[in-house]
Order: structure tokens, then sequence, then C-alpha cells
């Protein structure tokens, strides 16, 4: 579609991108993280890594000019173009107006409804990185919904999520992990952006796991990830000494074999599930409500 590879190299021009937000009277506001993708290359590799195929049905969390929309609208069966700035509206319906298959919602994407939009979405977005634990719990909430992602988060959050167990793990990387499959695709330049952030972006990809990776209650296991990385810096036996006795805290990581002078963080998926599970089945979750 030949409009679209026109409005594609527009709007990856810093120039262009500066004249729109000119003419439309739009200042960046820093606080909504609004910085937009200027390298026709570098979105060439966006959108070879999201992979979209004519079944997609997308959600694009934080649209802006419409940069990746215009990218991905002539490959996807339906997608759904989110914002928040409704200064931004404008601009989208002018640049997507050829697309019939693209809706856009002047939201914020933290509260919008993924399942009435139907299931096994991709959703994709430069996210703010003022938002990205947060769009990320959303993921985990409403995974039921989430076929893939494919994300643009800081570089530092990006390592984060793929670290293995040890003192770079955090708990909202393994209560990810938990529920998707987590790759670092790439490393994106702060100098491929408009403004520049103040730190390169990682280019990150989630595909959601055909079962979790532990069959501990959503709840419960929360709360174990919760407990584990409290304090960081403390052995497993004093962080359990919060709930327990120490003969009892003893007795506890004996008979499930764990050391206890390991740090919560170091552990894998099956001792921290067996861990959450011992915790349940002796009722301190719901005693320390």
């Amino acid at each position: 579609m030949p409009i679209a590879a026109v409005n594609m190299e527009r709007l990856t021009s810093p120039a262009v991108i500066r004249e729109l937000l000119a003419a439309h009277g739009i200042e960046l506001r820093k606080g909504l993280g609004q910085h937009f993708l200027a390298d026709a290359n570098v979105l060439g590799r966006i959108v070879e890594a999201i992979s979209p195929s004519p079944t997609d049905r997308v959600v694009e969390v934080g649209a802006g000019i419409g940069t990746l929309t215009v990218a991905l609208a002539p490959h996807v069966r339906e997608l759904w173009a989110v914002e928040v700035d409704s200064r931004f509206i404008p601009l989208l319906r002018a640049h997507l107006g050829p697309f019939r298959n693209v809706h856009i919602l002047n939201e914020d994407f933290r509260d919008l409804d993924l399942a009435s939009l139907g299931g096994d979405l991709l959703v994709v977005g430069n996210l703010p990185y003022g938002i990205t634990s947060a769009v990320l719990l959303k993921l985990i909430g409403e995974r039921e919904s989430v076929a893939k992602a494919v994300f643009t988060v800081q570089w530092e959050v990006g390592e984060k999520l793929v670290a293995p167990p040890g003192p770079e793990v955090t708990r909202l990387a393994v209560h990810l992990r938990t529920y998707f499959e987590v790759e670092l695709v790439r490393r994106i330049p702060k100098t491929v952006f408009f403004p520049p952030p103040e730190v390169d972006g990682a280019l990150v990809r989630l595909h959601r796991l055909p079962k979790p990776r532990v069959s501990l209650s959503g709840k419960d296991w929360e709360r174990t990830l919760a407990l584990a990385f409290s304090h960081r810096r403390k052995t497993l036996r004093r962080v359990l000494l919060s709930l327990l006795s120490p003969g009892e805290v003893d007795a506890l990581l004996a008979e499930l074999g764990l050391d206890p002078r390991a740090r919560a963080e170091a552990l894998d998926f099956p001792e921290l599930e067996k861990l959450g599970r011992a915790l349940a089945q002796l009722g301190l979750f719901e005693r320390n409500q």
C-alpha cells in the first residue's frame, strides 16, 4: 500500500515530527514519556521482531503520532491504537484514515479491558518508561487475553527481565516469567528517538507459555514472591523469621531441602513454589493479611 510506505518514511523523520508537533501546537510532556521513533531502519527491525500476520489482532500501547501503527496496519487483521494524550488523536486520525482495520482509542491502556477485544491478542508498543511495570503487571493479570507482546523498555529493565536467579533478578521478572517466555531481542540506541531519552532501550518479546511454570494459585504465588523479595539482602532463614520461630524455620527449611543461608532471590521456580506451597499449607499467608 503506497500511502503506508510514504507515511512510514515521513513519520520517522525528526524534521517531520518536529513540524507535526509545531503545527498542532503540541509541547511534549516529560511525565508521559513521549519519545518518538525516528529511524526507519530500526522501525523495520521492530516490525520484523513483531512478525505480524494477517490473522493478528493487535493492541498498541501509546500510539503517539502513529509511526508503528502505520507500519503494522497493512499486515494485521485488526489493530487498536491506544493513546492517552488527546492532543495526538487528530494526528492519528489523519495518518490512519486509509486503514479500515484500525480503531483509535483515546484511553489509558492500564484501564482497558483486554478481554473485551477478544483473545490471543498481540500487544506492542514503545512503552513510556514510567508505566513499564504497570503495563507488564496488566499483562500478567489479563494473560488469558494475550498470546504475545513486543515492547521497547529501558535497557536496564530488559536485562533484568531475562536475568537468571541471583542479585540482578527482580520480583516483576520472576512474576512475568511465570506465565511468559521472555526474550531480549536487541538494544535500541537512545539516539533513534525524538527527542532522545536519557538511556538506551531494549526490545523485548513475550510469548505466553502453554501453562504456567508453577501450579500454585495466583494469589499464593504473588504472596510467595512478595515475601521472597521483601528483604533482598536477607537470607532465607532471616526472611522466614518474620513468620515463624527460629526452631520452626530451621525445621521447615530442612524438610524442604532449602539452604537457610541462601537469599530468596537465588531460588529457582521449583524451589520458590515448594516454599510457597509449604507456607500456604501452614496458613501463614492468611495469618499475615
